[in-house]
């Protein structure tokens, strides 16, 4: 099935989202009170890349690495503290990598096939 164009601008609108909320991580990682919003925006932004995911051919794509850079990225925050902010190569990566992840939209046909009908018989039973 083909996405139709309001999809396709959906889509366009999820990837600047994921735009604004890396620019707003990189904006506050080096502060030490940030952790909680840094946390949120990086969830909402695994949300977003799974949705986009949905909409594509899912058989290409592996999201568990990111899940689980988020996922190492979040319990080295919670260990760390206040210097959690030693995690930003990390973070940074992060941004990088769902900035740069790329989906295919494949077309997919449907195609309906209908088989011809001898419908010579009918004009037999008539006569």
């Amino acid at each position: 099935m083909e996405l139709t164009e309001k999809e396709r601008l959906m889509l366009v609108e999820k990837k600047e989202e994921i735009l604004k909320l890396t620019k707003e991580i990189l904006d506050v990682m080096k502060d030490p009170k940030q952790a909680l919003e840094v946390k949120k925006k990086m969830t909402s932004i695994l949300s977003i890349i799974s949705t986009i995911a949905s909409y594509s051919d899912s058989k290409n794509y592996n999201l568990d690495v990111l899940e689980q850079l988020t996922t190492m990225t979040f319990l080295q925050m919670d260990l760390m503290g206040e210097y959690w902010i030693s995690l930003s190569p990390w973070i940074e990566k992060f941004c990088n990598i769902v900035n740069n992840t790329r989906f295919n939209f494949t077309k997919r046909d449907i195609r309906i096939r209908i088989p011809k009908i001898d419908l010579s018989i009918f004009k037999q039973s008539r006569e």
